[in-house]
């Protein structure tokens, strides 16, 4: 019996009809090894409208909940008497009674401006007249009796009132960094202020070429940090709350985006990354990833990989429902987007492996 040759290209073929998709480039696995528990053990949840409005209630609330407790905590302002402390820079006025000093002329109590005096690292101010004065540690009001009885004593100022203001306060104070026009250090008043009032006055916060999409600098986020504990603020919250502050209290602006959503698979032209400065939904993400390849996703099957649960959701793409669905249905952050390769892909992938590797063979074996 004569058994005859296999041509090289029908051998070529053989081989790579049978090893399969073992050698096809590949960004993701397909919809089958997702959904087929032999291969995939993380339950697969098949997404409805009612499941996704349930899913973005639960975290609506959920994200409610947390800022509520947040501003709650923020919420809870002592009253701060404010106090001399080590390198604080005061201003000192002197009032004296009308034809008491020879300081002071005319017959109306006029103030004198005795400057400005850092207090030294022994909490003392060194003043004219009268020396050396420990302060440090003392209200406003009881500095301010003390120097008047010291200037008092020396006779040249009977009777004197004095006026003690803080220029710089080290220890109190209110520091406004980051994203904002003028990052500044605020003086702390008893009067106090709030998260608003300093932003105000550290210039507003910076505002970025609004044409530079998908950039994180298109969002905002607020950290204040009180007593070595951050608190996230989304800066939309902290403008339409009264949020009081304390003195040493630190805010930072941030251009941080609240969500950034990945999107993976051969479904995107690219892999990319889409932030958010609020909870998006999966139509949101998928309009502002913006790079999906039409001919080489699969419709029928989107998945998206929680970051926070081992739970697969899949969103069947190509029926109406299911854009219902991708309306309501919430991304996370560190969400993964993932839109798997259509069949046809692959299957075009093998004839090109096969025509790329089996038209040489087959032109040398019939030129022999």
């Amino acid at each position: 019996m004569k058994i005859s040759k296999l041509s090289p290209f029908l051998a070529s073929s053989l081989l790579l009809l049978t090893t399969g998709c073992a050698f096809m480039p590949s960004t993701g696995p397909h919809a089958s090894f997702i959904l087929d528990s032999k291969t995939n053990s993380i339950p697969v949840v098949q997404v409805n409208e009612a499941l996704a409005n349930q899913l973005w209630q639960d975290e609506v609330k959920k994200q409610t909940d947390h800022l509520d407790g947040v501003l709650n905590s923020l919420s809870q302002a002592s009253a701060t008497q404010l106090k001399v402390a080590t390198g604080d820079v005061i201003n000192l006025t002197l009032w004296v009674a009308a034809g008491q000093s020879d300081v002071v002329l005319g017959n109306v109590p006029q103030p004198r401006d005795m400057g400005h005096y850092t207090v030294s690292m022994n909490g003392t101010v060194n003043l004219p007249y009268v020396g050396s004065v420990f302060i440090r540690g003392m209200s406003l009001t009881s500095a301010e009796t003390l120097i008047a009885e010291r200037y008092g004593n020396t006779q040249l100022f009977p009777q004197p009132e004095a006026s003690v203001q803080i220029v710089e306060n080290k220890a109190q104070n209110i520091v406004v960094m980051g994203a904002v026009n003028a990052p500044t250090v605020l003086n702390w008043s008893e009067g106090g202020m709030d998260v608003s009032e300093a932003i105000a006055r550290a210039g507003g916060f910076r505002v970025f070429d609004p044409s530079r999409q998908g950039s994180d600098l298109s969002v905002n986020n607020i950290v204040l940090i009180r007593q070595g504990e951050s608190f996230d603020l989304p800066l939309k919250a902290a403008l339409s709350h009264q949020v009081p502050l304390r003195s040493g209290d630190r805010l930072v602006l941030q251009h941080t985006p609240v969500v950034r959503a990945l999107c993976l698979g051969a479904g995107w032209k690219s892999p990319t990354t889409v932030p958010f400065d609020e909870l998006p939904t999966l139509a949101e993400v998928m309009a502002g990833a913006g790079d999906m390849s039409l001919s080489a996703a699969q419709g029928r099957a989107i998945f998206v990989f929680k970051r926070d649960k081992r739970t697969i959701y899949r969103i069947n793409f190509d029926k109406s429902e299911g854009m219902h669905a991708a309306q309501t249905f919430p991304i996370n952050n560190g969400d993964m987007v993932y839109i798997p390769p259509a069949r046809s892909v692959t299957l075009q992938q093998i004839v090109n492996i096969i025509m790329s590797v089996g038209y040489p063979a087959a032109m040398g074996a019939a030129i022999k």
